[in-house]
């Protein structure tokens, strides 16, 4: 290999090391594991909404199955739609999500979602819509919370 081409290939090598840590630290968004999410399960929602008044509950299931019935006192935002800055969750000091049950990730994701966009108090309610309901629950149809 002559000067030249192993001058080139170091060029190459450092370039592509380069970029890549360039690409790396363009990520500033905290590593959020499943470990970090906190579960809720209904007997604590229960408490939670009984003792906290800045508790906001949020269904991140679609329009459609939130007007099919959701827990009393929830507010829609679907997944895709979920922003750590969403102006309904300004004045909250907890926020819990929700999906339809045990076998529904979305509520997992949510809050993941929220934890890594630096909200600091997020809980998953694990069961969700059909647990709530099952377990007694005030569920309302409709688009009102």
């Amino acid at each position: 290999m002559t000067g030249h081409a192993r001058t080139l290939g170091l060029l190459k090598m450092f370039l592509v090391v380069g970029l890549a840590g360039l690409a790396c630290a363009c990520d500033s968004s905290p590593q959020v594991t499943d470990e970090d999410v906190a579960v809720v399960d209904e007997v604590e929602l229960k408490q939670l909404r009984d003792d906290e008044p800045g508790l906001i509950l949020v269904d991140v299931r679609s329009e459609k199955r939130y007007g099919l019935g959701h827990i009393r006192g929830a507010i829609n935002i679907p997944l895709p739609k979920l922003k750590p800055t969403d102006p309904r969750l300004a004045d909250a000091k907890h926020v819990v999500v929700y999906g339809e049950g045990y076998q529904n990730a979305l509520s997992h994701a949510a809050a993941k979602k929220l934890l890594a966009g630096g909200r600091v108090l997020v809980s998953d309610f694990r069961g969700g819509y059909q647990l709530w309901r099952d377990s007694g629950g005030e569920v309302l149809s409709g688009d009102n919370p």
